[in-house]
């Protein structure tokens, strides 16, 4: 009986650890050679929500991973801090880079990088790497697959 109960313990204190897990799941990428560690939005609801009503934004930033290649811009709405966004295409070369200041309006400006990409990630206003190059490759390709 005491097994029982302590699988069940073990088995809901597992459960809630990988749903508050899930909520800031990182990556174990390299931006211009260097460690980054971005927290990672996956799916399409991660994907609206980004870094709004946060701070501040996580340091090594949030990565949006897109199933497809896509070309929409971004807003600010709701976001706390001011964020640099850098876009970049399937094989992690940036295409655009953009500085993004905070929005509590309904008209928010939408920050279109006018090229298309598979990546955007958004790291604080202060950071100072020029975020050239996103990788590595195959890294990318494993997280193209879990998008949705």
């Amino acid at each position: 009986m005491f097994l029982i109960a302590f699988a069940g313990l073990a088995l809901t204190v597992g459960s809630a650890a990988a749903g508050s897990e899930t909520d800031r799941t990182v990556a174990r990428l390299t931006l211009d050679g260097a460690a980054l560690r971005p927290e990672l939005a996956l799916t399409s609801d991660a994907r609206s929500r980004g870094l709004m009503n946060r701070r501040p934004a996580p340091a090594d930033g949030m990565l949006f991973v897109f199933p497809e290649p896509t070309s929409g811009g971004f807003w600010m709405k709701n976001t706390l801090v001011p964020l640099t966004i850098a876009f970049f295409n399937a094989d992690g070369q940036r295409v655009r880079k953009l500085s993004m200041t905070p929005c509590k309006t309904t008209s928010c400006p939408i920050y279109d990088p006018s090229r298309t990409y598979r990546f955007a990630l958004e790291l604080r206003a202060s950071d100072q790497r020029p975020a050239k190059k996103l990788g590595p490759l195959r890294e990318l390709r494993r997280l193209v697959r879990q998008a949705s």
